[in-house]
């Protein structure tokens, strides 16, 4: 099997927000299947508000697979996250990332969890009580995606938006404490570009606990438009049997349609020097 390229869509983005296709889905699926992408990753603010059986539908229709659910608008909008010290709070994560299991689950989708999880201000920055709810969270969430069979992926994200968790090493020992393959690492190469010494080490270090990865190239533009060496990185994943999706976490610049064709065909090409 070989990676996926799965476009990003919302219907609530805007400005600057790393999303390829904005709007309804009923509108954005289908453009994005003409442009040639059978798979997506869908930010939804709140699974349990949108009609999950019109969405299976539109995305049959187009032949398009749900590969992920970003989830980070709830964080933003709502401010409940994983490791607060707030018990109602991460009461309301955990519920708000089970609606996204519940929609995922027809495809075995992975649930991103990334700004979800919180940051040590979120717990009075005491970050060993953070860390403590993020765990005990986490333990609560991999039950539910073992009941629908899902798998929850943990963003290696940046010192600039986390606190913890930044690199694969201290991503994967928060892994090894939870101790379930329910829960796996999601790598964007934007944060790793920022935190890794070595990225094509850090990849085969991580090996088989991938699950997802986010592409862009490294000023979040469309991959093939700045530097980052993806040649490097899809090598690494390659090496370590990865076979999932790489979703564009991308803006739209200069347009959508432009960013949609270029990141397609670059890593087409990419892909295509790669042996499975």
């Amino acid at each position: 099997m070989s990676m996926t390229i799965a476009a990003t869509a919302s219907v609530s983005a805007g400005g600057d927000d790393p999303i390829l296709f904005r709007g309804p889905f009923e509108e954005t699926v289908p453009q994005m299947a003409a442009l040639g992408y059978r798979a997506a990753e869908l930010h939804i603010y709140d699974s349990d508000q949108i009609d999950r059986k019109q969405l299976y539908l539109i995305l049959e229709e187009n032949q398009v697979v749900l590969t992920s659910i970003g989830t980070g608008s709830a964080y933003e909008k709502d401010g409940i996250c994983l490791g607060s010290a707030d018990p109602g709070k991460r009461a309301a994560a955990i519920r708000r990332l089970t609606g996204h299991m519940v929609t995922a689950s027809p495809y075995h989708g992975i649930v991103i969890i990334g700004l979800i999880a919180g940051r040590f201000s979120d717990c009075g920055q005491d970050g060993e009580a953070f860390k403590r709810n993020l765990t005990e969270s986490l333990k609560l969430c991999v039950k539910e995606a073992e009941v629908h069979d899902v798998t929850l992926g943990f963003e290696v994200m940046n010192r600039f938006e986390s606190d913890y968790g930044t690199t694969i090493r201290e991503a994967l020992e928060l892994l090894r404490v939870v101790g379930s393959n329910r829960l796996k690492l999601h790598l964007d190469t934007v944060h790793l570009n920022i935190e890794e010494d070595d990225i094509g080490k850090a990849i085969e270090s991580a090996g088989g606990a991938i699950c997802h990865v986010h592409v862009a190239d490294n000023n979040r533009w469309y991959p093939g438009h700045a530097h980052y060496n993806f040649a490097e990185t899809l090598a690494a994943l390659s090496r370590v049997g990865y076979n999932g999706a790489l979703a564009l976490e991308i803006t739209n610049d200069p347009d959508t349609e432009t960013a949609a064709k270029n990141s397609l065909s670059y890593l087409n090409a990419i892909l295509e020097t790669l042996s499975y």
